[in-house]
C-alpha cells in the first residue's frame, strides 16, 4: 500500500476510487468505517483523521451527501413517473419520493464522507493535522 503521509500528493482517481471501496483514501486500508453512520477517528494503517483535524471537516461530507441522494431521489422519482404515464400513481409516487429522501442519504453516508475526503485530498493534498501522532509542522 503506498502511504498517503509520505509527502508525495496521490492522483485523483486513485483517491476517489479508494473513497468508493470504502477504504482509506490515503493509504488503501481497511477499518476506517465503523459502523454505516460512524468513522473511525483514524485509519488503523496510516493515521489519517478522516476530519483532517478540523471539527467542522463533516459538514462537507453532509453537503455531497445531501446532493448525490437528493438527486439520485429525484432521476429515480422522475423516472417512475414517466414509466407510469398517462395516469401516474400519485400515492406511490409521493410515499416513494419521501421514502428515498430518507433512505438514500443514510444508505450513501459512509460513501460520500469518504469521497469528500477524498476530493478534499486532491486539492489540499497534505495539511498538519492530518494524521494522528503528527506535529504541527510538515516534515
Amino acid at each position: 500500500m503506498e502511504q498517503a503521509n509520505s509527502g508525495r500528493a496521490l492522483p485523483a482517481r486513485r483517491l476517489l476510487s479508494r473513497a468508493l471501496r470504502l477504504r482509506c483514501p490515503g493509504c488503501g486500508g481497511r477499518g476506517v468505517v465503523r459502523g454505516w453512520l460512524r468513522l473511525a477517528p483514524k485509519c488503523p494503517t496510516c493515521g489519517l483523521r478522516p476530519d483532517r483535524g478540523e471539527p467542522d471537516h463533516f459538514v462537507g461530507g453532509y453537503l455531497v451527501n445531501l446532493a448525490i441522494a437528493e438527486s439520485v431521489a429525484a432521476v429515480l422519482w422522475a423516472t417512475l413517473f414517466v414509466w407510469e404515464w398517462p395516469e401516474p400513481n400519485w400515492d406511490l409516487l409521493q410515499w416513494g419520493a419521501a421514502v428515498l429522501m430518507l433512505a438514500l442519504p443514510a444508505a450513501l453516508y459512509p460513501f460520500t464522507r469518504l469521497l469528500f475526503l477524498a476530493a478534499d485530498m486532491v486539492f489540499q493534498p497534505r495539511r498538519p493535522g492530518d494524521y494522528c501522532g503528527q506535529d504541527s509542522t510538515l516534515t
